[in-house]
This record gives structure tokens, C-alpha cells and sequence, in this order.
């Protein structure tokens, strides 16, 4: 990645927040870098620590860590400012380890994802924005896989005191995280196309825009696992949308299209076994 410029006002500090789920040994590889890391792993202390291993963690920005993040993965994490020093900004974003869904329920927030973070700091809430002055994180904003990431800055905006004792997430924040949910899946798709199916894709004048639309359609359907949709996406790796545009394949057009005693599930399992079935016999089903 290219990074952006840092236009960092007197007083504030350039610090990455990296997810360790992402980064293996993230630790060690912070030690490989540089002799003497500044760094906190948000899951220090009880009851978190036994997940220190995939912690994010708060790292202060050196020219040699960042030309070591900017060789790495879009996914690894992003960048942050903050008038604060390493210590209590950490102690700040403990304070978001758990938060509360819209139901009432408590999560850990992945605070290092950067699709999912994005998508939160697109408001000023100030529990997500105390003590930090701007952000820049690389960021999917179409719902398309394997697209190209761009950077997006925000500073913070004048807050008013938290509420609450902790962050609860609105309908609207919830509902943009599961964009990120979704993005996975196209993502997802799209790898195994690549590896199982390419010459489909190469057949497609926009790949990228062909597995959005169709996944779409199938979750329309009821194909709504992961599972389901790649299955889905074999019987369009093995027949095109043939199924869809003729009466070749009656069968798979009817386990598809029409709702019966199966699930959807169960459906989608036999149309991609009888497509597979059809591309190896080239016979008509």
C-alpha cells in the first residue's frame, strides 16, 4: 500500500491500531522490525488476556514500522492520531473492548478491522472518538469483491460526553457492519471462482460487478449460508446462467427457482451435484 500523508497538528501522535487475528505473531513480528517497539496489546488484562494472541494493538508510528505496515495487508489494521500518550489512549479503547448491540446483547467490537471501524466512524459518537484526533484507514466502500482499497481520513468533530457505560451500537451502525459481513462472503466467492472457475470469470466483461449481482440474487433465493452461495456459484462456474435462459436444465432450473419440501440448503446442494453431474457427462438432466 502507498500510504497517505500525515498531517498531524502540534501535539498529536501518529499511532497504528493493528488487529493481531490478522497478523500472526504480531508481537514477535513488532520486535523483528524494531529493537524496542512501543506498543500495548489491548487484551492485557483479565478476563481478555487469554485472547492476547489475537488482540488488537496500539502501536506508536515509527518510519521502520510504517514502511513495515505498508508492505503488508490491507486487513492488517489502520492509523490513528491522538494528543495522548501510548498508555492512556490504550486504557481508552479498553473501554470498547465489549460493546452492546442493538438487542441488547454485549460483543467484543473488532476495533482494528478497518471496513468494519470505517463504517463506525462515519458518525461522531463519542465513545468511539474520544481522545482521538483523525483517523486513516483503508477502506472497501463498494460492495464488490476483490476491489482495490482507498484511503479515507476524518478528523474528529466537536463531541459532546459519552452515555452510558458503554457503546451501544444503533440500527443503522449494525446494519453497516454487516455490510463488512457480506463483503467477507463476496470476497469468499470470488477466491474460489478464481480457483475453481476462472475461465467464468474471464468470460464476464466486469467479474467483480457478475459474482455482486449474482450473489445477490441468490441470497434473494434463500441461499443465504456462505455454504449455500458456494454452491450456487459451482452451478454458475459449471453451466453459466444457461440454467437460468433455457429449458436445457429443467431440473437445476427448478431446484433454483421454485420453493419445495427442501430447504433452500438442501436445494441448492442437490442443483450444484446434478450440475456437476451435467458438465462431466455433457448430457441433458
Amino acid at each position: 500500500m502507498v500510504l497517505p500523508e500525515f498531517d498531524l497538528a502540534k501535539g498529536e501522535c501518529l499511532y497504528l491500531l493493528l488487529d493481531g487475528g490478522q497478523i500472526p505473531e504480531l508481537e514477535r513480528q513488532l520486535f523483528e522490525v524494531t529493537d524496542s517497539p512501543a506498543y500495548q496489546p489491548i487484551y492485557l488484562y483479565a478476563p481478555w488476556d487469554a485472547l492476547r494472541e489475537a488482540s488488537p494493538c496500539l502501536v506508536e508510528a515509527s518510519p521502520a514500522l510504517l514502511d513495515w505496515y505498508a508492505h503488508g495487508e490491507e486487513g492488517w489494521g489502520y492509523l490513528l492520531s491522538s494528543r495522548l500518550p501510548l498508555l492512556p489512549l490504550a486504557e481508552r479503547l479498553r473501554q470498547l473492548i465489549e460493546v452492546e448491540s442493538p438487542y441488547g446483547s454485549c460483543i467484543l467490537l473488532k476495533m482494528a478491522q478497518p471496513d468494519g471501524m470505517f463504517r463506525l466512524l462515519l458518525d461522531d459518537e463519542p465513545w468511539l472518538w474520544q481522545a482521538i484526533e483523525q483517523v486513516w484507514i483503508p477502506v472497501h466502500r463498494l460492495l464488490r469483491p476483490n476491489s482495490p482499497a482507498e484511503w479515507w481520513n476524518k478528523k474528529v468533530a466537536t463531541l459532546e460526553r459519552p452515555v452510558g457505560k458503554l457503546l451501544r451500537l444503533s440500527d443503522a451502525q449494525w446494519a453497516r457492519l454487516g455490510e463488512v459481513t457480506w463483503l467477507n462472503t463476496l470476497n469468499d466467492i470470488w477466491r474460489h471462482m478464481e480457483k475453481w472457475f476462472p475461465e467464468r470469470l474471464g468470460e464476464q466483461l466486469d467479474a467483480r460487478q457478475w459474482v455482486a449481482e449474482w450473489a445477490e440474487w441468490g441470497y434473494g433465493k434463500g441461499f443465504e449460508s456462505p455454504r449455500d452461495l458456494l454452491f450456487f456459484f459451482n452451478v454458475l462456474g459449471y453451466l453459466g446462467t444457461a440454467w437460468k435462459e433455457s429449458d436445457a436444465y429443467p431440473a437445476i432450473t427448478a431446484l433454483l427457482m421454485c420453493t419445495s419440501s427442501l430447504t433452500p440448503s438442501q436445494r441448492i446442494e442437490q442443483a450444484a451435484e446434478l450440475a456437476e453431474t451435467q458438465h462431466r457427462m455433457g448430457t441433458e438432466i
